[in-house]
């Protein structure tokens, strides 16, 4: 990961402005000049890659039931978010844009305009994810970095054992590893798990209120990147930036436009 900069990534997008892991979010967050987009993927119940949070459908669409019992063509009739019709209405969008995307479309639609950050999700319903997503990064030539020297796409979850799966495949893949804490902890990593994490991981995403400079600068010592998540307040992100965090997850890509 870049070792200088503050990286904004777009979580699932501009989400705060366009339904989340939606092509209309992912294009919106790529004119207001974001550095990544963070999208999810879950696999459908004929094998195909799709772009989602949840592992079911009920809250952003129309219909109940689990991504993994579906098949693709089923989860295009859906169209993603219950306020649609209303941003359809703001953003000039056709319903058509707001069809669950699978990850191919979302790549061939935004490939060469920004990088990805892209979140293995509920690893133990779908068999072969981790082989199927890196199968894709290669045929679409995310494996590598761009003409900044940035990676061109990176991996990140909160499934330790995804990671390590995808790192035996393709070790050159970026991985960070998603940690959370509790309410009010401080982030603090035991020698065992930062001994683990070295083997694999290039950095790791953490929820920004258990940050501290302490434990940036062991991590940063470690050779490990630090990203925040999921900040939309303007004051905690330049607190994060000072502290000498590597970027943060945001609904609001334009955070820090002012």
């Amino acid at each position: 990961m870049p070792e200088d900069g503050f990286l904004v990534i777009a979580h699932r997008g501009a989400s705060a402005y366009e339904p989340e892991n939606t092509l209309p979010s992912f294009e919106l967050a790529e004119e207001l000049d974001a550095d990544y987009i963070e999208l999810d993927v879950h696999l459908t119940k004929d094998g195909e890659l799709v772009v989602m949070h949840d592992d079911e459908v009920d809250r952003t669409t129309e219909s109940i039931g689990k991504i993994k019992d579906h098949t693709l063509a089923e989860l295009k009739e859906l169209t993603a978010d219950e306020d649609k019709d209303e941003k359809v209405a703001v953003s000039g969008r056709n319903e058509e844009a707001y069809e669950i995307p699978t990850l191919v479309e979302v790549i061939e639609e935004m490939k060469g305009d920004i990088r990805f950050v892209i979140e293995l999700k509920d690893t133990e319903q779908y068999f072969g994810i981790e082989e199927k997503l890196v199968d894709v990064m290669s045929e679409y030539g995310l494996i590598g970095t761009d003409s900044k020297g940035y990676p061109k796409a990176v991996v990140h979850s909160f499934d330790e054992e995804a990671l390590k799966k995808v790192h035996k495949i393709d070790p050159s893949i970026p991985l960070l590893q998603l940690i959370s804490f509790d309410d009010g902890e401080e982030a603090e990593l035991s020698k065992k798990k930062l001994k683990d994490l070295l083997s694999y991981a290039s950095g790791i995403g953490v929820s920004y209120e258990a940050l501290t400079p302490p434990f940036v600068n062991t991590m940063h010592g470690e050779g490990l990147a630090v990203y925040a998540y999921t900040v939309n307040d303007a004051e905690a992100a330049l607190r994060l930036k000072a502290m000498g965090v590597n970027g943060i997850h945001t609904n609001e890509p334009d955070l820090l436009d002012e």
